[in-house]
């Protein structure tokens, strides 16, 4: 065990206060470096630079780059953190300290880098990423992923989205961004309203013809959005969406074609009579390997729909797949108030929240960085 012995590893000690908040001070043994001295006397050397454990996890993302840049492994795990903005973060930051927004991406890097192995040719990767075989697609749910975040910050966004979409995911947002819904290759608006006065669904397809739908709130808003831009360079600057519906040659009335969903025979996923919380009976159809918005007014049901619905339908039958054992410790979701769900993959929810790890829990070991 290298971890100090004095701090646990945390680098700090906890002092309890009884009528003020607790104080966190630093490790006097290991002064705040987080392992034993025999530890830190391992070092790595490159171009004449070297460092031990402590000094990397004091690195920022884009100084661990440059300083593992003849490291392809490495690279590959640390690429994705500076895709989605967080080239700034320390790779030995404590995961509690992090925003609702930078966790959210941090949980999206991690994805990335999985979605980048595999692409490895199968030579180079390992025996147990060969056994496994390719990996499946999975559907990936955001709620808000823009919130609090520059343009440029909303473009990196995009384009890691993008990276998710061309590794045969899907991905449905949750969002009210307008430069988000209107680089959405397919667009749900629930509404009209919020409460009770919402839980329908006012329109559906792409932007231009939720724009041309009178009883939208969101096409409306993205209309003037538009033709206040017109004629200049949008603020989500990316390349022209290639996952739209129907820009496959391949596919066929107007329905994108996949890899899993041509499988299936199934390329989109159906919810039939959705009556969870204010949904009024709506069929929902939510097409497989494209960029999804979920849009609406507060209240008309958008979170319902995506985590209360699909997430947890997910979850459930994922967890009925497992043995009797496993069942008994993880309790299920409730099973959701519809008549039913066709073609649903995995489902990961990625909800703008830290993880659930610990004081020892940085950034580092949460993209697996640590391990190499």
């Amino acid at each position: 065990d290298g971890r100090c012995p004095t701090c646990g590893g945390n680098g700090f000690e906890h002092v309890e206060m009884q009528f003020l908040s607790d104080v966190y001070l630093r490790c006097p043994d290991c002064d705040g470096k987080r392992f034993r001295p025999e530890t830190l006397e391992v070092t790595v050397e490159r171009d004449g630079r070297t460092a031990n454990i402590a000094d990397v996890l004091a690195m920022t993302v884009n100084e661990a780059l440059t300083f593992f840049d003849e490291d392809a492994e490495i690279a590959r795990v640390l690429a994705p953190l500076a895709d989605v903005g967080l080239e700034y973060v320390k790779l030995g930051q404590p995961v509690p300290t992090l925003s609702g927004g930078e966790a959210q991406r941090l949980k999206l890097a991690g994805f990335l880098a999985e979605a980048t192995k595999s692409k490895l040719p199968r030579a180079s990767r390992s025996n147990s990423d060969r056994m496994r075989g390719p990996i499946r697609g999975t559907l990936f749910l955001f709620d808000e992923p823009t919130t609090g975040l520059h343009f440029d910050d909303v473009a990196k966004l995009m384009r890691a989205l993008r990276k998710l979409l061309a590794a045969g995911h899907s991905v449905v947002v949750i969002e009210h961004n307008l430069d988000v819904i209107s680089a959405a290759d397919w667009l749900i608006d629930l509404g009209p309203e919020g409460g009770d006065g919402g839980g329908e669904i006012v329109a559906t397809g792409t932007p231009d013809e939720v724009i041309a739908n009178a009883r939208s709130h969101t096409g409306r808003e993205l209309h003037a959005y538009r033709t206040t831009l017109a004629g200049r360079v949008p603020r989500v600057n990316e390349a022209p969406a290639k996952f739209a519906l129907g820009s496959d040659p391949t596919s066929q009335n107007g329905r994108p074609s996949t890899k899993l969903g041509s499988d299936l025979g199934l390329t989109s996923i159906h919810i039939i009579n959705a009556r969870e919380h204010n949904l009024k009976s709506i069929d929902v159809e939510i097409p497989r390997d494209t960029f999804t918005v979920i849009t609406g007014i507060s209240g008309s049901g958008k979170s319902t729909l995506a985590f209360d619905i699909l997430f947890n339908e997910g979850q459930r039958r994922y967890l009925e797949s497992l043995n009797a054992y496993a069942r008994s410790i993880v309790q299920p979701a409730g099973r959701p108030d519809v008549d039913a769900i066709y073609g649903i993959p995995p489902t990961v929810a990625i909800e703008q929240r830290t993880s659930r790890g610990g004081r020892k829990s940085t950034v580092a070991t949460l993209t697996e960085l640590y391990h190499f």
